[in-house]
């Protein structure tokens, strides 16, 4: 019987030239990798010195840069370290100036959905007073929360400064609501009614 594939010398000869086609293309990839992600994800804090102290390194001109690179996604390398639960990395890389306290996208989705679950909570709850509101101040919020979940979903790859601006429309329509039920009314009382 015969093989239905190439005879066995072919096979070979292509599996090499793909071998070498694919380590011809290998220092294009690792060019693109960022050298302090090694160290980073094994928690090699010396080898992150290295690079940040180090004015003989290669790549200590543009290690601050390279610290504050994001993937596609927002991630960065203390995202990286943090993942990979490398606590002396994550110090180290506070001590080269990462921001500890940056938000990303994620974080201001949530804080976005967390504050229309809570408008929506305060309107829909009887209990905390959706009596006080007028029907139209409650469907003026109710219709804006909607609006805001609806573009949430509408856009999944918002950025942060779009997030926040979402925010800052809704509470711009929920504030001055609230302010005004939880202003005190004046009541006339009986006394000061003269007849």
């Amino acid at each position: 019987m015969e093989s239905e594939g190439p005879p066995e010398s072919e096979s070979s000869e292509k599996s090499v030239v793909f071998s070498q086609q694919e380590e011809a293309e290998k220092p294009e990839e690792e060019a693109t990798v960022n050298p302090l992600l090694q160290p980073a994800l094994t928690g090699n804090v010396e080898g992150l010195q290295k690079i940040f102290e180090d004015p003989e390194n290669p790549h200590h001109e543009q290690a601050m840069q390279l610290l504050l690179e994001e993937d596609i996604v927002g991630r960065n390398l203390l995202y990286a370290a943090c993942m990979a639960g490398q606590s002396d990395v994550i110090r180290a890389l506070a001590k080269y100036g990462v921001n500890l306290h940056e938000k990303t996208a994620r974080d201001a989705r949530l804080t976005l959905k967390k504050y229309i679950g809570k408008v929506c909570a305060t309107i829909t709850d009887t209990e905390k007073g959706s009596g006080k509101f007028l029907k139209e101040d409650k469907n003026t919020i109710l219709t804006a929360c909607r609006a805001k979940n609806e573009w949430l979903e509408t856009h999944l790859e918002a950025s942060i400064n779009e997030l926040f601006e979402q925010k800052q429309q809704l509470e711009d329509i929920v504030t001055p609501i609230f302010t005004k039920m939880s202003t005190p009314r004046q009541v006339k009382s009986a006394k000061s009614v003269v007849t």
